[in-house]
């Protein structure tokens, strides 16, 4: 099993919660050169029509029982502007509680720690400036500012991650640049500084690949996820450096961004069709494999992609492709058996977009499915699954 040790980052669910892995996709404009803030401006929650700005489900957050974020892309005439509406009783109802955002804009990240702290941030596809607002209220009121840029090519993502109310880090990441950028503030995001790069300047850190990054407290982080990542890698100054860790998982895997319980970390590694979970109990540095869900995905493009959410030492939550649908899995022992839940969802033919699914515990999650998108919530360990539609969501506002 994974370890009795508390979860010293306030959620492993958390940790990792925009799934192991995320599609890469196609780029070619460079990350703008991290200026100075803009002067944030006040800004209260979207008051525009919901139904002619959004559209299909961007990014989500299930950030605490119960309380979900849904961050939504406008509608197919492209006209509208990203719209966050939150849910406190698991999606059977929404208020929306976003910001006023442009018209022209696309959610890119939102991140709320705890109920009150909130982060959004979006981009502009005719400027590609990107944008972070700032919640302390839960979304009464916002404040926004300038942060380091976005590119419009597809597959371009920023992601923001904060560990305290002052301190958090974000992401920006250009796969076929490829060039990836990762910032750090300690002002709520009000302003934000270089810590590395793929491709540094001078006094920044080197990053050793393009994926996701994630903190706990203090300056450790780990650097995994990304659609071609070959490796798990950790930090111990903020960034600044990174070693990669000495996982015996065999050669090709894909690794995702592991669940943190103090000094027991688990890392979920996506083998051929096979789940693998890797555990250390001495914060990375010696790792033993757990766990195998053999067959759990078919391998290839989205069927190859398995999102894990890890949420407690023994609840675990898997959601894969094969035969062409969307399938759950869970774990309540720590990995040592798996079931797949009753439900299944088809995937459009051809699509590349994987799944997604997070957790706060065994019994709630939520589910993103591959290709179609559609966002399912279950709030008795997978047994039942109650779709949120996204039209539903949008007349929140």
């Amino acid at each position: 099993m994974f370890g009795a040790a508390a979860n010293a980052d306030g959620g492993a669910g958390r940790t990792a919660r925009r799934g192991v892995v995320v599609t890469v996709a196609c780029l070619s404009v460079l990350v703008a050169a991290c200026g100075s803030a803009a002067k944030p401006r006040a800004s209260g929650p979207a008051t525009a029509p919901a139904a002619a700005r959004a559209g299909q489900v961007g990014v989500m957050d299930l950030a605490a029982p119960g309380l979900g974020l849904v961050a939504l892309v406008p509608g197919a005439q492209g006209a509208g502007s990203a719209l966050l509406v939150s849910s406190a009783d698991d999606g059977r109802s929404f208020v929306t509680i976003g910001p006023v955002t442009a018209a022209g804009t696309r959610p890119d990240d939102v991140f709320f720690l705890g109920r009150d702290d909130g982060w959004f941030t979006v981009f502009n596809v005719d400027t590609a400036a990107e944008t972070l607002y700032r919640t302390t209220d839960g979304g009464h009121s916002w404040r926004a500012s300038s942060v380091p840029g976005h590119d419009l090519a597809a597959g371009a993502e920023d992601t923001v991650q904060f560990v305290t109310p002052a301190q958090g880090w974000l992401l920006d990441v250009q796969p076929t640049g490829p060039l990836e950028s990762l910032y750090v503030s300690t002002d709520g995001g009000a302003s934000w500084r270089p810590v590395a790069s793929s491709r540094p300047g001078a006094g920044q850190g080197v990053l050793p690949e393009l994926g996701l990054v994630r903190f706990g407290p203090g300056p450790a982080g780990w650097l995994g996820g990304g659609m071609f990542s070959g490796a798990l890698y950790q930090t111990g100054d903020g960034g600044l450096t990174w070693r990669r860790a000495s996982i015996p998982a065999p050669s090709g895997s894909i690794f995702g961004l592991p669940a943190v319980f103090g000094r027991t970390v688990v890392e979920p590694v996506t083998a051929g069709q096979a789940l693998l979970l890797y555990r250390s109990t001495d914060g990375g540095t010696h790792w033993q494999e757990v766990s195998v869900l053999p067959g759990a995905t078919a391998g290839g493009c989205a069927a190859g992609q398995v999102s894990v959410s890890l949420p407690t030492p023994r609840s675990g939550w898997a959601a894969a492709v094969r035969a062409g649908r969307t399938l759950v899995y869970r774990t309540t022992d720590g990995g040592l058996r798996w079931a797949r839940t009753a439900a299944s969802w088809p995937v459009p033919p051809d699509s590349c977009e994987p799944p997604a699914i997070q957790a706060t515990g065994p019994s709630q999650a939520w589910l993103l499915t591959a290709g179609s998108r559609r966002l399912y919530a279950t709030a008795n360990g997978g047994a039942t699954w109650r779709r949120i539609d996204p039209a539903a969501v949008a007349a929140a506002g």
